[in-house]
């Protein structure tokens, strides 16, 4: 009961904040210009991130003051939160916020857990630093498009709760509910046509807070390896997908990683005929399908983990080859003459070769899941005694 009313006062406190920041913002002058790499068509408030974080503090504070990793979370975010906030009122460089991020992360791998996804501690510290470093930005380039950023944070925060309480966390579960309410509280106000945008003192906050709440998790409770390697990644599925997306893109178009545009995932959709509401509501039916995935695989067997997972990744290549095709660059900034990009779209829709790997990958799949559904990963019994135990691989 008192995990509702923590859920519900930090939603309802969130749901009083954003108003009222919206209000200041506006007052003081605060707000984000329609620009030519930009989305929004007119000058909108910024500093809900504001809210998000003077709700999910309160919440802590008032709720969870005695839950492991509150106060580092608080700490840590607070220090990326304020970073963002900065370059939100007169904008500092990309690589110093990059620095500051990464000795957040070092300070965070300190005095916390890491991702134990090696037998190595070093090698473990490098992922769960490049981790956090990589959720963070994630989740800020997500910041493109009404009320997408907000959504998926708030779902990937469903399931964070969601896995902490299946591993008997009950405290530790307090975080991530408290988190999604915040960001449900301003995605009132951010969803299209948003009033408010969160600004990257909100998505800084709100990516490295997930990515340090994953890390509470306790992996030892299953003896699942893949829901060790699979869980974090597929409920930030769409922020990690985005990210590579638009990484990949750039680099092989020829544009700087760290410039801004009209080149994310959404912006592909909407490119393709899809509406600006529609598409944040597939992505979010998206962030859905990896979260329900990532508990499905806790207790799935080995063998079918083996049929499923590269499925579900094939399914994201078909998507990611067809969101490519989009033009979302303006007249003339589409390189020219036989690029990289170029090269590679010819191989892949021209080429036999492709076809014929493809088709064998789907064969393979194909045959290796309907013989996991008709022997549940085992050999058939025989009829007589002396084989009648099963066989695994």
């Amino acid at each position: 009961m008192q995990f509702i009313v923590a859920v519900v006062c930090t939603l309802l406190l969130s749901l009083l904040l954003t108003p009222t920041v919206r209000a200041a913002s506006r007052a003081v002058g605060i707000v984000a210009m329609p620009r030519i790499d930009r989305w929004h068509r007119k000058p909108t408030a910024l500093l809900g991130g504001v809210a998000v974080y003077l709700a999910f503090a309160a919440g802590c504070l008032i709720f969870a003051p005695q839950a492991p990793g509150v106060w580092l979370i608080m700490a840590a975010g607070a220090l990326l939160f304020a970073a963002g906030l900065i370059d939100d009122l007169v904008q500092i460089k990309p690589y110093t916020k990059l620095v500051l991020q990464l000795i957040v992360a070092a300070l965070v791998v300190y005095f916390s857990r890491r991702l134990p996804w090696t037998n190595i501690e070093a090698v473990n510290i490098f992922i769960t630093i490049f981790w956090l470093v990589g959720i963070t930005n994630a989740v800020n380039l997500l910041d493109n498009m009404d009320g997408l950023a907000g959504g998926v944070s708030a779902i990937a925060c469903v399931f964070l709760t969601i896995t902490l309480l299946l591993n008997g966390q009950t405290e530790q579960a307090l975080l991530p509910a408290l988190l999604g309410a915040a960001a449900l509280g301003f995605l009132i106000f951010n969803f299209k046509p948003a009033s408010i945008f969160m600004g990257d003192c909100g998505s800084l906050f709100l990516g490295f807070a997930m990515g340090a709440i994953a890390l509470l998790s306790d992996y030892d409770r299953t003896r699942n390896l893949g829901a060790v390697l699979l869980t974090p990644v597929l409920i930030m599925l769409i922020p990690i997908f985005d990210t590579f997306m638009v990484t990949v893109m750039r680099k092989l178009s020829g544009r700087p990683i760290s410039q801004g545009g009209r080149d994310h995932t959404s912006h592909r959709l909407v490119a393709l005929g899809v509406s600006e509401r529609r598409a944040v509501l597939l992505l979010y039916a998206m962030a859905i399908a990896a979260g329900l995935l990532a508990l499905l695989i806790r207790g799935m067997r080995i063998e079918v983990m083996l049929w499923l997972i590269p499925t579900f990744a094939l399914t994201l290549l078909f998507i990611g080859l067809y969101l490519a095709k989009a033009r979302v660059y303006e007249e003339g900034e589409q390189p020219v003459g036989k690029t990289v990009l170029r090269a590679f779209t010819d191989f892949t829709h021209k080429r036999r070769v492709f076809e014929i790997l493809l088709d064998a990958a789907l064969v393979v799949l194909a045959y290796y899941g309907a013989y996991v559904l008709r022997f549940t990963g085992r050999c058939p019994k025989s009829s007589s005694a002396s084989s009648a135990t099963p066989c695994r691989w």
